[in-house]
């Protein structure tokens, strides 16, 4: 043997580990190309309904807190915001505010409607006529200004 060959079970392991440093490095690049990808979907959504609270005259959160909280397909609010759970919840935040045998319903305010009807229209827009028809079994009124 001399001294620049090396034994071919020396060459057979460098083979291995090359193999595996590439499938690793092609693996995070998959992982990151994917995490790109949605959190482009998720802030152009953001964007788009930060512009609509703000052409409707409501308060809007910066593009990446509305990000964050609803990600690229609407979180919580696009589950099934005609469900039964749901609109108890809905329900619920329209009250006055005590809990127990003190918790009264109240003439609900208009624009929190407006704001999670803005957002169904963004993330789910499919799901947007049942939000609306479940809006007509409320009294709303513009409460706050």
């Amino acid at each position: 043997m001399t001294t620049g060959d090396a034994p071919d079970r020396t060459r057979h392991w460098i083979y291995l580990t090359a193999a595996g440093l590439l499938v690793v490095f092609a693996l995070i690049g998959l992982f990151t190309f994917s995490a790109i990808k949605e959190n482009t979907a998720a802030n152009s959504k953001a964007e788009q309904l930060r512009n609509d609270l703000l052409a409707a005259g409501l308060p809007a959160p910066e593009p990446e807190v509305i990000a964050a909280a609803l990600g690229d397909d609407g979180g919580s609010v696009c589950q099934d915001p005609s469900s039964p759970l749901i609109r108890a919840r809905y329900q619920a935040s329209l009250s006055n505010g005590a809990s127990g045998p003190g918790q009264r319903p109240v003439i609900g305010p208009r624009a929190a409607t407006e704001a999670t009807a803005l957002t169904i229209a963004v993330y789910c827009p499919d799901r947007l006529p049942d939000y609306l028809s479940h809006l007509d079994t409320l009294q709303l009124d513009d409460t706050t200004k």
